[in-house]
Parts: structure tokens; sequence; C-alpha cells
């Protein structure tokens, strides 16, 4: 059908009853409307951002903002080491009496609960109570301090001791270990045949030279674990456990275990050694 048909068919159209021009007009202006909300919106989100980095800058504008202050350092902890001083009797036996209480204090920490009992030093050694720590000889001015006794912890007994001697004695022959046989590896010809012996070699949290040492017997079944640590000043640390209680250990039978692993003596040497001062 052709344009000029349909015309003729339907007349005449009838005016618009929509105002397109208006229309349009309306559309514009909103969007226009619409353009200029958006612009001031993203004006007023700066002005309010600069409000608040002012705000953050002590309310003037301008100012570079205010580095934060740095905390205060946390004070320094005191130290609460000691030295070991051998130069009079009097200044050896302070010495002893400060290892005393290092030793046990850190008996306490390691094995909370344990009990010290009486472990004579020789066989005419007159009975003592039990439950007294151990109080450490020395041998007047010379640079050398021990002392132990027996610990009961978990049901297990056995003696525990600790000494400080010189690390290098001058009277060593060239044969000998230079210091406290350091390293593990002992030269030919050291060592006991009779016993089996593992060494482990370490450090301990500040560095002091550390090896941990088992010897357990081919016959008897003893077992003694042996923590020596370096200490500066030429000296060396050494603590030591068993499971075998008496003086003589082929007249007592061996016990399952001692009484601290090497673990736990391990624990026990570092907290003593590394409260003495160079």
């Amino acid at each position: 059908m052709s344009h000029q048909l349909f015309d003729e068919l339907i007349g005449t159209p009838p005016p618009a009853q929509v105002d397109v021009a208006g229309i349009v007009r309306r559309e514009r202006r909103a969007r226009a409307t619409r353009r200029l909300a958006g612009s001031l919106a993203a004006v007023l989100a700066l002005a309010l951002a600069g409000g608040v980095g002012m705000a953050a800058a002590g309310g003037q504008p301008g100012r570079a903002p205010v580095p934060p202050q740095a905390a205060a350092s946390s004070p320094v902890p005191p130290d609460t080491r000691f030295r070991l001083v051998f130069d009079t009797p009097e200044s050896a036996d302070a010495s002893a009496k400060r290892l005393s209480r290092e030793f046990e204090t850190a008996l306490r920490e390691v094995a909370p609960g344990a009990r010290w009992f009486w472990i004579p030093d020789s066989v005419d050694e007159p009975r003592k109570p039990d439950g007294q720590p151990p109080t450490f000889s020395h041998n007047g001015s010379d640079d050398f301090v021990y002392g132990g006794s027996g610990v009961v912890y978990r049901g297990r007994k056995g003696p525990l001791g600790v000494s400080i001697s010189p690390d290098l004695f001058e009277s060593a022959g060239s044969g000998q270990p230079a210091g406290y046989h350091w390293p593990c590896e002992l030269p030919p010809g050291h060592g006991d045949r009779r016993y089996d012996r593992v060494c482990e070699e370490g450090t301990t949290p500040s560095g002091l030279r550390m090896k941990v040492e088992t010897l357990t017997g081919k016959r008897n079944g003893s077992v003694q674990h042996i923590v020596s640590i370096q200490l500066p000043g030429n000296r060396a640390f050494e603590a030591s456990i068993s499971n075998m209680v008496g003086v003589d250990e082929q007249a007592v039978a061996a016990q399952p275990e001692a009484p601290l692993s090497a673990e736990e003596l391990t624990a026990l040497a570092v907290r003593i050694a590394e409260q003495i001062k160079a």
C-alpha cells in the first residue's frame, strides 16, 4: 500500500496532543540540573575532606600534618647477673653462696616440685638432713667451685651437681684438648671405653659455646647427662645428673631414668650460666 493511498484512507491526521518539543526542553533542563547537582556534590565532598584534613592538622589550613609522637621507649631491665670473683677467700665464699642460690632457683623453674635429699660425698661422711639445697665449696681463692646433692623429681632419684673450673689448665700437656674438651670430638686416647657416648654441640641463647653429652654404661645400665658451657674469662661450667644413687656405682642398681632429662638439665645449666658475667 502506497503512502498516498494510506493518507486517503485515514484522512487528515489530528493535531498532535503530545508536546514533543516541550518534552525535549524539559529533558534537557533535567540533564543540566543533574549535571549541576553532581558538580555541587563533588565540590561538597572535597570541602568535607579538606575540613577533616584541617581538623587532623590542628584546625588550621595550610599547615602540614603533625607527625605522631614516638612511643616512649620501654625501660631497660636491670642487669641481675653476677661475677665470679676468687681473689680472696671472702670473695670466693660470696661467689659460692650466690651460685648456690642460682642453682636452687634454676631447679625450681625447670623442675617444679623437685626435692633435695642427702647423698654423701664420701663413705664416712656424717648423715645430714634431707631437703637442704647443696652448699657450694671452693678451694680458697682458687678459681674452682663445686656442689651438688640428691634430687627427687617425678618419683626418680639421682645425684645432681654443678661445678665451675678453669676452661684451660696451664698444666695441660701438648696432647690435651684445647679448652674444656671442645669440640665434641675428643682427641685419640681420650674418653672411657666403658660407656657409649653421645655428644651434641650448640650455643646458649646469648651465644655461649655448649655441648650436651650422654654416657650410657655398657654393663650396669648407668646413664649420665652432662652439660658443659664455655664461660668468658677462661671458665667452664658443668652440670651433671645420673640415674645411679650411692657412693659406689657397683653397689647399687641403676634406675630406669635419671631425675632430669638431658633437655631439662640443659635448661637448668643455661639459666645458671647466663647469670654469670665475664
